[in-house]
């Protein structure tokens, strides 16, 4: 089960069956990227996730504003089908607990990546809420509410496939007026993956697609969630299509799109096409700078070495340039990047590298790193690297958080002490996962 929606992504271009800190400055300028040694940060397991209590936390993680943190889990929990998790301070310890399992029937199932509006919980599952799509179900939407001191899940909507979207990725996105807003990576009306919007009325929640991904030069294959910015422009990325250039010709690089809001609707552009040299398959959310209009994110390949890239965007007016602020090499430094989005700190970006860095029988476990702007260039350095695969192996996924001391949390896939659950973690790491925090 291991990769289980991107092993399939990779077997073709198309038809595949698959919010953040404060903002950079708004005069970052484009230039190179100095390699610094690693500073290994000081990292703590909060927790280490067993099976019952949930597997594989790789949608990373929200807080709850008092020092604690929710999550979900794509497998796992009391009835299998994946988690709604809580991890609250107790003392000098975390404790956690499980708000919701799913069952994976109609309610739901692999749960991908939640929100949070006045003490209520949004996210979508990947799977589950029906028997179509051979039987899997194609997801759903769903929001926890607190009542009674006990969270009950409600199913808000449950997908259909074409020309509905299917095999929805989070986390979704929440507008000043309720809608919701997500990103599906099937269905739509030409079977390539659509944005949809959920607009909530005094019977429910309504459902349309706001956009269906064309394939080729269009995009194809989104596989993360969207971003909203304060114009309420929805940015994404889509796996495939876009350029047509070097090595990318078989289905595209991917792109970076937007989304625009108009008087009848929302009008769709690229910000960018990948083609290669500066990055491959962009996997991840961007982040979006509100004051420079800038866009930050990670490719999970390309660049000067094949293993990934983390990319700006700089926008001229209607159009963008791009630069590469660092390209992975595949070794100390990390290679695989998809976390998301990018945490914006500062002149500081934080983000993960799922694989590379130290241990794990020398495939390694994974990196934590910063980009640092240093007057008109950038420096990359590692923060840490998860060399023992006891302390968490694979940071996939995962968002990153930051608190008020500089410290960073975030959660692996596999890796953590309780060795007899297994997702099949790099080199052989055992182990469900777990949440960790890194003092830099």
């Amino acid at each position: 089960m291991r990769r289980w929606t991107f092993a399939l992504c990779l077997l073709a271009a198309t038809g595949c069956s698959s919010g953040a800190g404060p903002s950079l400055p708004s005069n970052t300028t484009s230039g190179s990227t100095a390699n610094q040694p690693a500073i290994r940060g000081l990292e703590t397991v909060l927790h280490s996730f067993g099976g019952a209590d949930g597997a594989a936390p790789i949608a990373g993680m929200i807080s709850d504003g008092k020092g604690g943190f929710y999550g979900t889990t794509i497998f796992g929990g009391p009835t299998g089908g994946g988690a709604i998790f809580a991890l609250k301070p107790s003392g000098s310890d975390y404790t956690e607990s499980i708000l919701y399992s799913f069952a994976g029937g109609q309610d739901g199932d692999k749960p991908w990546g939640i929100t949070e509006r006045n003490g209520t919980l949004y996210g979508v599952t990947f799977a589950g809420g029906g028997t179509g799509n051979g039987g899997a179900g194609w997801g759903t939407v769903f929001k926890l509410s607190l009542a009674h001191h006990r969270y009950q899940e409600s199913v808000l909507y449950r997908f259909q496939g074409y020309p509905d979207g299917g095999e929805p990725i989070g986390p979704v996105v929440l507008d000043r007026s309720g809608n919701i807003y997500g990103a599906a990576a099937m269905g739509g009306a030409y079977s390539r993956g659509a944005v949809f919007q959920l607009t909530p009325s005094s019977s429910g929640y309504t459902e349309s697609v706001l956009y269906s991904f064309p394939g080729g030069a269009g995009g194809n294959l989104p596989q993360a969630g969207v971003t909203i910015d304060k114009h309420g422009i929805i940015y994404g990325t889509t796996m495939y299509g876009g350029s047509y250039d070097g090595y990318c010709s078989g289905g595209g690089c991917g792109t970076v799109f937007k989304l625009t809001p108009t008087s009848s609707g929302y009008s769709e552009s690229l910000a960018y096409s990948f083609k290669g040299s500066d990055g491959n398959l962009p996997y991840a959310v961007p982040a979006v700078d509100d004051q420079s209009g800038s866009i930050y994110g990670a490719t999970f390949w390309g660049g000067t070495q094949g293993d990934g890239v983390i990319y700006k965007l700089t926008a001229h007016g209607s159009t963008y340039s791009a630069s590469v602020l660092h390209s992975f090499t595949g070794g100390a430094d990390g290679f695989l990047p998809e976390g998301q989005p990018l945490l914006m700190s500062g002149r500081r970006l934080y983000g993960t590298a799922a694989l590379g860095g130290g241990g794990c029988h020398g495939i390694g476990c994974g990196t934590v790193f910063e980009i640092r702007q240093s007057g008109k260039k950038y420096k990359f350095r590692v923060v840490t690297d998860f060399r023992n695969p006891l302390r968490g192996a694979e940071p996939e996924q995962t968002n990153l958080l930051t608190d008020g001391t500089g410290a960073l949390y975030g959660t692996t896939r596999s890796g953590g002490t309780q060795t007899s659950c297994s997702d099949g973690g790099p080199g052989g790491a055992a182990g469900c996962g777990v949440v960790f925090k890194i003092v830099p």
